[in-house]
């Protein structure tokens, strides 16, 4: 099945649960956060795509999100793959 299994994957309704529950995020930071993975979201958020998009996260001087707050977004949507 390679690296990552990708049938466990994450959907809109749940990763707008599991961000909801990092307090840290404002409501803009949240927004923001969900229109970075829309794409990756349509079919399904895999492993491989959130190790992608926090990849991008990190890279990304231009957007507000501190690497504290990347980090919690990362360990609390890998918990639930």
């Amino acid at each position: 099945m390679g690296i990552f299994d990708s049938s466990k994957k994450i959907y809109y309704k749940d990763f707008k649960k599991l961000l909801s529950d990092i307090p840290e995020l404002s409501d803009a930071e949240l927004s923001y956060i969900e229109g970075v993975f829309q794409d990756s979201l349509k079919d399904g958020l895999t492993k491989y795509e959130l190790e992608e998009e926090i990849r991008k996260l990190r890279n990304n001087p231009n957007d507000d999100i501190d690497i504290y707050e990347i980090e919690k977004i990362k360990k609390k949507l890998m918990e639930r793959l």
